[in-house]
């Protein structure tokens, strides 16, 4: 059945070459229009699925872009990635493993633990138990 439906398709795809073939040898002008009409239709096709989303969303029917440009988001990405360290994990998952040993770091010498100091805490005086102000979503 399926070997079938792609002898059918290839027949019809060939069909449509030879056709478009003929057109272009003895009937150029013809083509031309045929071809024209076809993308005029298209295109009340799609300004009618535009004017129906318009009208069903409250939109208008060419909306403007709102929010930053391709080259801020370019920016913002260049900076926020540079400033932030790639993690080991992620690092190593990029790296080669091809033939060749991957030697590994030999441990650094244990430092005896260190006693942390004690922090200062202070109390801070104020309203505890008000509660914030947030907007509900």
């Amino acid at each position: 059945m399926q070997r079938t439906m792609q002898m059918i398709v290839l027949a019809v795809v060939a069909l449509a070459v030879i056709g478009l073939g003929y057109q272009m040898i003895y009937n150029p002008i013809g083509l031309l229009t045929r071809v024209l009409f076809i993308a005029g239709f298209v295109a009340v096709i799609f300004f009618l699925y535009r004017l129906y989303l318009a009208k069903r969303f409250g939109t208008s029917i060419w909306p403007k872009r709102q929010g930053p440009s391709r080259s801020q988001l370019k920016k913002a990405k260049r900076t926020s990635t540079a400033s932030r360290p790639t993690s080991p994990r992620n690092a190593s998952f990029f790296r080669s493993t091809s033939g060749t040993a991957v030697k590994k770091k030999s441990p650094l010498p244990k430092s005896p633990i260190k006693k942390r100091p004690e922090h200062n805490f202070t109390v801070i005086e104020g309203k505890k138990n008000k509660k914030k102000n947030r907007a509900l979503f």
